[in-house]
């Protein structure tokens, strides 16, 4: 039903959007488009895992490519579903990265989805390889003169950029994930009565389904409401891919896939919208439409700001993001597209996309630099490349779409206005819903997100200098800037700890009398390590005597009798004693000459050294070996 309302409201708007089909009046310089992802593998509830984009899910976004570069870039051919209406000034057949901002986070069937969308916008285009001319691209001939093209005749590889969790801007296309007040805050509604009367009145309808169309993703006790959306993606997968499955969903008399399709869709839209019903204005569980609604009006403004010279930032005329369901479902309900329908409140299928544009309508087509309130944004959705969206039944007529994306209003702004908003209207409303700066987001969400430790309070946000960006509610709120990072904070604190450490003793100094003065215990020691009184040496940690430090235990000092001599060749003086006294413990002549004195020579043969050492070990029993410590 969703499909089909829709392209009843599709076929009432086609009349005035054919009026200003024409190139000459609508002059379009930029556009931000949502989209997401093509069919990808279903959610699975007992054995959670990331999914994967599959082949008919390439060719869903390799066709969304191919429409949206009929209306973006190219007049050659017929065209397609969404008419023709040129961005000023891009590049047709040659991919330029400065004319694109492709975005999306790390999930890998949204990065695919992104490549596969481009090969549809920016298809293969072979250089002039032939030597004939010269090549546009002077990369593309090397220095003997051959030309190199890039494999697969031509294949054009786009700057894509894919944002991990751990980087702030991921919470501008995914602001639900790591955001716990807003999963709360969706939660909630299973408190509700309406959810307790949904979910016992479609429990037979759910006992009903086959467990063999789940496999075993799900269990049979997960078969409920509460799991709406994965049980109604398990359903449409097997009903592509599964033979027995399709053949019972297209024979059921109460049309079951329809059914378990408007069940997921009222789960979707309680969870991440509904916020009318809001007990305050802050709107948590829309959190991830508000983060998007701020990326969308900042690419945008780039675009004005470039036009009127106001900024020497780059923009990007086309700006493509990629994304799930979730922040779709949520802007609708912000943007209060959902007024126009109940078809609004449900979760987009795949391949479907929201379309900004930012355009004029007058013969000229410059850009108006000098009254940018004749800027007008034009809201577009596309719910999906299934043809059946683009057809509608009314008796036995059938009438087919087939040159325009269905357009709708923002804001309420009603039919009489067409839809259209004046960038100045455009620019409020979207700051009165968005919230801007990642500071904002860690807080209000009470993430523990890595990058939330060091953006507390941080101006960051996908564009700067703008007015009211620190929008975080319907009424738009101004950000506390002059907050601190917890590492300023501590920084800060540490220098003021020392300066009133620093005042404090200086207050003692100067009141208590405190001083500091130089120990001279080193210049004590040194002075009284013998006494000039006993000639005894004083204790010392490091041992006495001639050896010192390797001086042990077992080790006697030498000691003399009194009034004996002192040995030959030792003496042992007072520290008192002069200039040229000896030191005490020093040596003192040869030990080897006093002998020769005695009358006793020497052996200077090492031989005798050895034998006196094996003679004592001898009479110890052994033989002592040379090397050995005795």
């Amino acid at each position: 039903m969703f499909v089909l309302t829709l392209s009843l409201l599709a076929l009432a708007c086609t009349s005035r959007a054919q009026s200003v089909n024409d190139n000459d009046l609508y002059h379009t310089f930029g556009s931000v488009v949502f989209i997401r992802s093509g069919e990808r593998t279903p959610t699975s509830i007992r054995a959670p895992g990331a999914q994967t984009l599959t082949s008919l899910g390439a060719q869903q976004m390799l066709e969304l490519g191919a429409n949206f570069r009929r209306r973006y870039l190219t007049t050659v051919g017929e065209p397609r579903n969404f008419g023709v209406q040129n961005i000023e000034g891009m590049s047709s057949d040659i991919l330029n990265s400065d004319q694109l901002y492709i975005q999306t986070v790390n999930k890998p069937y949204l990065v695919s989805s992104a490549q596969a969308f481009m090969q549809g916008l920016y298809p293969p285009h072979r250089m002039n390889i032939s030597g004939n001319g010269r090549s546009p691209d002077p990369s593309y001939t090397l220095s003997n003169g051959t030309n190199v093209d890039f494999p697969l005749d031509g294949y054009q590889y786009p700057n894509l950029q894919v944002l991990s969790p751990l980087d702030p801007r991921s919470i501008y296309i995914d602001g639900l994930t790591s955001c716990p007040t807003a999963i709360q805050a969706g939660l909630m509604y299973r408190l509700s009565d309406e959810y307790l009367r949904t979910r016992s009145a479609e429990k037979a309808f759910y006992s009903s389904l086959s467990r063999e169309w789940f496999g075993n993703d799900i269990d049979s006790s997960e078969i409920d409401y509460r799991y709406a959306g994965p049980v109604y993606e398990q359903l449409s997968y097997a009903y592509k891919h599964n033979p027995s499955a399709y053949s019972a969903l297209s024979n059921s008399s109460s049309d079951t896939l329809m059914r378990a399709r408007t069940l997921a869709d009222k789960m979707a839209y309680y969870t991440y919208a509904n916020t009318t019903t809001s007990t305050t204005d802050r709107d948590y569980q829309a959190m991830a439409g508000k983060t998007l609604a701020a990326l969308i009006l900042g690419q945008l403004q780039r675009v004005v700001d470039r036009g009127t010279n106001t900024s020497s930032t780059t923009a990007q005329p086309l700006t493509l993001l990629f994304g799930d369901s979730e922040p779709m479902t949520s802007f609708f309900d912000l943007a209060m597209v959902h007024q126009l329908n109940d078809a609004f409140k449900s979760a987009p299928s795949f391949a479907s996309a929201m379309v900004f544009e930012l355009f004029t309508l007058r013969r000229n087509s410059s850009f108006p630099a000098d009254s940018p309130s004749d800027l007008l944004v034009r809201f577009y959705f596309h719910n999906g490349t299934d043809a059946s969206f683009n057809t509608t039944t009314s008796s036995s007529n059938t009438t087919t779409i087939t040159q325009q994306l269905p357009t709708f209003s923002l804001f309420n702004q009603g039919a009489s206005q067409g839809g259209d908003m004046k960038w100045p209207a455009f620019q409020d409303m979207m700051q009165r819903i968005m919230m801007n700066q990642a500071g904002n987001w860690c807080s209000t969400c009470n993430s523990g997100a890595f990058f939330c430790t060091g953006l507390d309070g941080s101006p960051f946000s996908p564009w700067r200098n703008f007015p009211g960006s620190g929008g975080n509610t319907r009424s738009n709120t101004s950000t506390n800037s002059s907050k601190v990072s917890p590492a300023v904070a501590g920084v800060i604190g540490a220098i003021v700890a020392l300066v009133v450490a620093g005042l404090l003793f200086a207050a003692a100094m100067l009141l208590a009398g405190i001083r500091l003065h130089r120990n001279p215990s080193s210049a004590v020691l040194s002075k009284s390590t013998f006494s000039s009184k006993s000639s005894k040496p004083s204790s010392s940690p490091f041992g006495g005597g001639f050896k010192g430090s390797a001086k042990l235990a077992s080790d006697p000092d030498l000691s003399l009798a009194k009034n004996a001599a002192a040995p030959a060749g030792a003496t042992v003086v007072g520290a008192g004693a002069g200039a040229g006294a000896v030191k005490g413990h020093e040596r003192v002549g040869s030990w080897e000459l006093r002998q020769k004195e005695f009358g006793k020579e020497t052996r200077g043969d090492d031989d005798d050294d050895v034998d006196a050492i094996e003679e004592a070990g001898v009479g110890m029993g052994r033989v002592v070996e040379p090397v050995e410590r005795v």
